[in-house]
């Protein structure tokens, strides 16, 4: 229970992020062209800030698809069987995806780890990278608890369909 719930309030927290990631991006760009074509001034840092916003979209928006189900998926497969069958596939689906997000926090712990990351500033705004950065590991650990928590809800679900 406690799981689904932090799932739950981690997808909340993802929306809001989401929102305020749009909003900077479309500002960003809408400013960088007001100031570029209409002011002859062209902001250095716009774009920069721009693709900042849209790499962290990238990995929140995946870690939401996970926990909305939306995520590109092959289900010719899983569409053909019934049952306890079924949902076997799809929590062995769920659990590789869990161990797949487990070992690449595993690689961005030590890649964030190195020496060259802390020392590491973006071009224009002079932001430090690892903020940039911390995309990947904060994406793959939320995708993470959303694929424990439907994990264990499909073994839930097959749990039900078994007793019925």
């Amino acid at each position: 229970m406690w799981l689904k719930q932090l799932s739950d309030w981690i997808y909340t927290v993802e929306k809001g992020l989401v929102i305020i990631l749009v909003a900077t991006m479309f500002f960003s760009l809408s400013a960088g062209v007001i100031f570029r074509y209409y002011l002859n001034d062209p902001l250095l840092w716009s774009d920069e800030l721009a693709i900042f916003a849209l790499i962290w979209l990238t990995f929140l928006g995946g870690s939401m698809s996970i926990k909305r189900q939306q995520s590109a998926a092959v289900t010719l497969f899983t569409d053909r069987l019934q049952g306890r069958l079924k949902w076997l596939v799809i929590s062995i689906g769920f659990a590789i995806i869990t161990l797949f997000c487990l070992y690449l926090l595993y690689i961005c712990y030590h890649w964030l780890a190195s020496p060259n990351i802390a020392i590491q500033r973006s071009s224009s705004m002079r932001l430090p990278m690892i903020y940039v950065y911390l995309s990947v590991p904060v994406g793959f650990a939320f995708m993470m608890i959303h694929a424990l928590a439907l994990f264990k809800d499909s073994l839930k679900r097959e749990q039900a369909d078994d007793e019925s």
